[in-house]
Parts: C-alpha cells; structure tokens; sequence
C-alpha cells in the first residue's frame, strides 16, 4: 500500500480552506486535482523550455520536441501498447471518439450498419455516434443496464448481429462508477469480425489497464483526469486498425508534403496529429501518469476498495442491516 498522508502532501490544494474548514474534493470524476510535480514540471515548460515542436533545429526546439516525443512512450506503458505508435496523442477522450467516428466509421460504415451502445455511456461516446446515424444512415442498438447498475457483457455480445461494425462501451460508469467486463466483449466482438471501442476516461484513473488483455481496438484516455492538465490525452489505436483510418483533421506535422494537386501523409501516427500540439500539457500528462504509475494501479485500487467498503459501512442502510 502507500502513506496517504504522504500522498496528500503533493497536492497543494488540500492545504486551502473553504469556509473555514479543511477542502474536501470528492469530484475527481469531472476532473483531477495536479499534485506538485506536474505543476513544476508545466511551469519549467513553460519558463525554461517552451519551443514549437517538430519544426526547428535549435536547442529548445529539439529539448520540446524530446519532451514532448518520449510521453508516446509513457503512455504505451501505462496501457501496455506493442509499441507507442499505436499511441495517437490529443486533447483528450473527447477527441479521441470523434477521431474514430470521422477517421474511421465514416470510412467503414454505410447506410443499415449499426453500432452496440450502452445506456451508460458518456455524452462524449454518444454524439459522435448520432452524427453517422444523421449523415450516414447507421443505426444505434442500445444494450440496457440490470437494476444494480450492471452491464451483462452477454446481453452486448447478443447484441451484435451481421450489420454491426463497431461496439462501443464504457469501462467504467462516470456515474455508478460501475466496472464493465470488456475483455469479454472485446474477445468476443473480434471472433465476430467487430471493432471495438472501450472509453477509458474513468476506468484508467482507477486500476491498472492493459489494452492488449482487454483487445479492443480503440482506447481513449483523457489527461485532466489523470492529475494531467486539461487539454491533454491519447488514444490507443491497434496497429491493424490505424492502417485502416483517414485524417480527422488536416495542418501542419500530419503531412510529408504539399503540392497544388496533391498531399502525402506522415506515417501513423503522426498522420493523426495536425497542427501545433498542447506542448506543455502533453508534457505535464506524461509527468502525471509517471505520478500514477509510481503509486501503482494496483495501490490505488485497493485502497479505493477500502474507501468503498468504509462508506458503506457509515451509509443509514448499513444501520438497518
């Protein structure tokens, strides 16, 4: 385990008072509190060794560029990718659903094909979804959850049928904070020929993730969730797939060369990142999941496991019981 007291310390928020008394921040689920080190490490970015990225020659630019670069291969280890090119970097999980509906769906989805939902998802894994359905004629089957708050992983995998091209699936309830067996779905969707998409925005805050266990195909993550800074994240892509997915948006870096009849692309998955990027935020993500990885997954698992069974334990009902 770790000294949470210990842990406190980094965060130097928890020393404010509001109203008088101690703060007490039980909104992690919209958004983390930045403990010390990844605060130092955006503002020295930002004091000491802010440059454009990819672009230059210099010193600095090159320092950034490092930097910036070597939070691919931080990312790949928290979600234990086969190789960080499978890593795509963004603003976060948001963006990384749209990549994926515009860079992929759009390509490999017609009128009658439909996608497996959950009634639990997240805004971000919904809308995305009713753009195809307007633009393209794709139907959304939506899989219910039981009255706990479970998602049966049989009754998505029954869900799928011969025109379903993607199931996409929460990992963890940002509401119920429900945990949903996706390597289940996963394993099963891919025997059936089926992309899959696991949003990770919650459930890689909170245990340990391992993409090439669970076998999805798409897992976006977001930065702020993450004690990382807003406007910073990743999505993991399976090599096979990001073969198979065009630009979502089009600039600077994702390309190789420009002419007035034509474009080459950059090799994935720089192809996949147009424009000057959230460089210090990226940095600071990577400084945030070097943070996560040191207290360890499995730490922080178990100890919200004991924050769980204590709650309950002071709830009215316990008294009932």
């Amino acid at each position: 385990m770790f000294d949470v007291s210990q842990i406190r310390k980094d965060f130097p928020i928890l020393t404010r008072e509001v109203n008088g008394k101690p703060l007490v921040y039980l909104d992690n689920g919209a958004s983390s509190q930045k403990p010390d080190v990844v605060i130092d490490a955006v503002t020295r970015a930002y004091r000491e060794e802010y440059a454009n990225v990819h672009r230059g020659l210099h010193y600095l630019s090159n320092l950034a560029t490092e930097k910036y670069e070597s939070v691919r291969g931080i990312v790949a280890k928290f979600l234990n990718a086969a190789d960080e090119s499978e890593i795509i970097l963004n603003t976060g999980t948001t963006e990384g659903i749209n990549m994926v509906a515009y860079g992929w769906a759009m390509e490999h989805m017609k009128q009658g094909d439909n996608i497996v939902l959950s009634v639990m998802e997240h805004h971000a894994n919904i809308v995305p979804w009713h753009f195809l359905r307007e633009r393209l004629g794709i139907e959304l089957k939506w899989v219910n959850i039981d009255d706990n708050g479970n998602l049966d992983p049989q009754s998505v995998i029954d869900a799928i049928d011969k025109k379903t091209k993607l199931v996409a699936i929460t990992h963890m309830s940002n509401v119920l904070g429900t945990i949903v067996d996706v390597k289940t779905i996963c394993h099963e969707a891919q025997s059936l020929g089926v992309a899959t998409l696991v949003d990770g925005s919650q459930g890689a805050v909170h245990m340990p993730v391992d993409v090439q266990d669970i076998g999805c195909d798409f897992y976006p993550i977001t930065g702020h969730k993450l004690c990382g800074p807003t406007g910073s994240g990743a999505i993991y892509v399976k090599a096979e797939r990001m073969v198979e997915m065009r630009p979502f948006l089009g600039g600077g870096d994702m390309i190789k060369e420009v002419h007035k009849d034509t474009v080459i692309y950059n090799e994935p998955p720089m192809k996949f990142e147009a424009g000057t990027p959230g460089i210090v935020q990226t940095i600071g993500f990577g400084v945030a999941l070097n943070y996560m990885m040191n207290i360890g997954l499995n730490n922080i698992a178990e100890y919200e496991a004991e924050l769980k069974e204590y709650a309950l334990s002071k709830t009215y009902c316990s008294k009932l019981a």
